[in-house]
């Protein structure tokens, strides 16, 4: 009985002790589940700070390597792994090594290797790579990474795809001595790896944006700089402008003055002189090259005055019928000269006009010249003018060759620069005019004639006040 008791008593306690294990076993079984889950809040909790820092903070980790880091020291200070490495695709395709961190009593080496070769098995699978550790792959490089891992004094590894966009992207990549210390990480280091593919993608746009801003504040400064240099050129065209006027002036005075008594001297001795025809003849020349000399003076001065914008509008109003009688008088031994006609007819409606009359006068003597000057000896040169509306229109006819650019015809020539036709002096006088016209609110259309020909069109306002 006693034995019986004994043994009944033994099985007693063997019951006692028994259910007192499974409830030390479940106490601790909850007691590590609550554990972990603390972990996971704490991790979860951590991560969310590290995005928001990412975002919002101008301190904050912005490139890859710098993403890449901050995420391994958080799995190092939670789980304290012995190997974390994080690798990113290259422009290439290959997974290539991002930063990697391990204990000093890992060799560099061999976690190097496991880190590699975990990378690799993650690149071909696609999918998650486990060793050394529940689920472990059934991938046939098992087998050879379980030796890497061994040879590096490793117990278990892992290698989790880092996935942007249904793409792979990269992979984390763990390992640890401790093969149930590295399965309590895998749940962390799977939301890890999604929440390395978003601080990933800001870095990168982050990235992106400091680029942009960078190449905006290098294309302010270059503004800045230009303009800095436009306006030095502009001080210093003032000052050409300025030194040229002047110029101009002094020698406009210093020789209109002996070129007055050439001409006075010309004319009396044409007047009341008895010249043989040779004498009469070199006298008629030194007056034609006097007077030439004198036009091109006054338009040199006229466009100095033009360009600096110190032309003055003198309006009053006159009959336009007869300022175009007498213009076309004015030309009328130039187009004798050539062995041509000029023929001026105007519109019975046309009256008067308020403009500036001398200016005028300048405008529609340099362009009959000009049409003149294209046409061939014995041709016709027709003036037309007449009332548009409120506008009136006068219209130049030549019978010359049509023009090669019409936009190159109005714009400044270089009167010192050599040409296989010299000098032209006539060309300036039509820059002139031009911008004269523009001065009266006029403006000039350009046309050619079929089969030969140009038509010049001038517009002019009736009065000055009326908008165009």
């Amino acid at each position: 009985m006693k034995q019986k008791s004994a043994t009944a008593s033994g099985v007693s306690g063997s019951g006692d002790d028994e259910s007192f294990a499974t409830g030390a076993s479940g106490a601790t079984r909850e007691h590590s589940c609550d554990a972990a889950a603390g972990e996971q809040q704490a991790l979860s909790a951590e991560i969310v700070g590290l995005l928001n820092e990412q975002a919002f903070s101008a301190r904050a980790p912005h490139s890859e390597r710098e993403v890449c880091e901050s995420f391994s020291n958080i799995l190092l200070r939670h789980w304290d792994l012995c190997c974390v490495a994080f690798f990113l695709r290259g422009e290439d395709g290959a997974l290539r090594r991002c930063t990697s961190a391990s204990h000093e009593h890992i060799d560099d080496e061999g976690a190097r290797r496991v880190g590699d070769a975990l990378a690799e098995a993650v690149a071909r699978a696609g999918a998650e790579i486990l060793v050394g550790v529940e689920g472990e792959s059934e991938a046939v490089e098992s087998r050879g990474l379980r030796d890497l891992l061994a040879q590096a004094g490793l117990g278990a590894g892992a290698g989790v795809p880092i996935n942007a966009s249904g793409m792979l992207t990269g992979a984390l990549v763990i390992a640890s001595r401790d093969k149930e210390r590295l399965q309590a990480s895998l749940a962390g280091v799977r939301c890890m790896g999604n929440a390395v593919a978003i601080a990933l993608g800001n870095a990168r746009r982050s990235a992106a944006m400091n680029d942009q801003h960078s190449h905006i504040e290098s294309l302010v400064e270059e503004l800045r700089r230009r303009t800095a240099e436009l306006e030095e050129a502009n001080l210093e065209l003032l000052r050409v402008g300025r030194y040229r006027s002047l110029f101009l002036q002094r020698m406009s005075h210093e020789l209109r003055t002996p070129l007055t008594s050439i001409l006075g001297f010309a004319e009396i001795l044409l007047d009341q002189e008895k010249l043989t025809d040779t004498q009469r003849r070199f006298c008629e020349i030194i007056q034609s090259s006097g007077f030439q000399l004198q036009s091109s003076l006054n338009q040199l001065v006229d466009l100095s005055r033009l360009e600096a914008g110190q032309t003055e509008i003198f309006l009053h109003e006159f009959s336009l019928r007869e300022t175009l009688r007498e213009s076309c008088a004015a030309v009328a031994r130039l187009a004798q000269k050539q062995g041509m006609t000029l023929d001026c007819t105007t519109a019975p409606e046309l009256g008067g006009i308020v403009s500036d009359e001398g200016k005028l006068r300048q405008v529609l003597y340099n362009f009959f010249a000009f049409a003149i000057g294209r046409s061939p000896a014995g041709g016709t040169v027709k003036v037309c003018a007449a009332p548009v509306g409120k506008r009136i229109r006068i219209e130049i006819k030549d019978e010359g060759q049509p023009l090669e650019d019409h936009a190159r015809l109005f714009e400044p020539v270089d009167v010192d620069a050599p040409n296989e036709h010299g000098t032209n002096m006539n060309e300036l006088g039509l820059v002139i005019a031009h911008r004269l016209l523009e001065v009266l609110g006029g403006t000039v259309t350009l046309r050619d004639k079929k089969p030969a020909g140009l038509s010049v069109r001038l517009d002019l306002p009736a009065r000055p006040t009326e908008k165009r």
